[in-house]
């Protein structure tokens, strides 16, 4: 079982890897927020405590901080959240339980000693290549300008893959870069090519891609209601390490 500091340095990563438009420091929170678009961009990472003042006084600021921009107030919950009362404390308040995540992690030489199924492009971060990690997943505009804002705004290494079979996009995946961490995202095989090896080689790719820029380890996120990705990631070697959820708060 992961330690309490592993947790929350992961965590720390985390934010930095997927950050909103505003960031705030509260005490020992993180409160992002990025126009209601992606959870992780819109919530309070609570990696350490609040010191002095009484935590439903910091959850109602909190509350107010989401309401003054018109968004469902929410926390991003793991075991190492500060302080231990939190979740309960949130769960007494009427913050509903959302989205159980699984976060997963191996050794980048484990993943890049695998060798890609198919044939893998790696974009450098544009317009374009984003285009292109944003084929068909159903996104509107207004969702897809948000998102692109996001991987615009990451700082240090980042890197778009691609697979192409008969000339069409059949899977993307985003790799970004932060300390020894290298953080896999919108890992996605689209459906006319699934159990064709796509993921796999996706995965494998930005693997070999994060071990020559000096990553050491990986870690990547998976709802728990997605089974096949999580096979595919059992099978890549991949192992639990911790489980985060969300704290939401619904407009009554």
């Amino acid at each position: 079982m992961a330690s309490r500091k592993a947790i929350t340095d992961l965590e720390y990563i985390s934010s930095l890897c997927w950050p909103g438009s505003e960031i705030q420091r509260y005490k020992g929170w993180i409160i992002q927020w990025n126009d209601g678009i992606t959870w992780r961009a819109n919530s309070v990472y609570p990696l350490g405590s609040v010191d002095g003042m009484e935590l439903e006084q910091a959850i109602e600021y909190v509350i107010s901080f989401y309401e003054q921009r018109d968004t469902l107030p929410a926390f991003k919950i793991t075991e190492a959240s500060e302080p231990e009362e939190l979740d309960e404390t949130l769960e007494d308040m009427g913050f509903e339980k959302r989205m159980i995540t699984y976060v997963q992690t191996l050794s980048v030489n484990k993943l890049s000693c695998l060798d890609p199924e198919v044939p893998v492009d790696l974009l450098k971060v544009s317009d374009e290549s984003i285009d292109t990690l944003f084929h068909e997943a159903g996104f509107d505009e207004t969702i897809q300008e948000a998102r692109r804002s996001i991987i615009k705004r990451i700082e240090g290494e980042k890197t778009i893959a691609r697979v192409m079979i008969d000339g069409k996009i059949a899977g993307v995946g985003l790799g970004v870069i932060k300390d020894d961490w290298l953080a896999l995202f919108s890992i996605r095989t689209l459906e006319e090519y699934r159990n064709r090896g796509v993921g796999w080689s996706v995965n494998c790719a930005l693997g070999i891609w994060g071990e020559e820029n000096s990553a050491t380890k990986i870690f990547l996120q998976v709802e728990a209601k997605n089974t096949p990705a999580l096979a595919l990631y059992e099978s890549m070697g991949f192992i639990p390490m911790y489980t985060y959820w969300y704290r939401i708060l619904e407009k009554k």
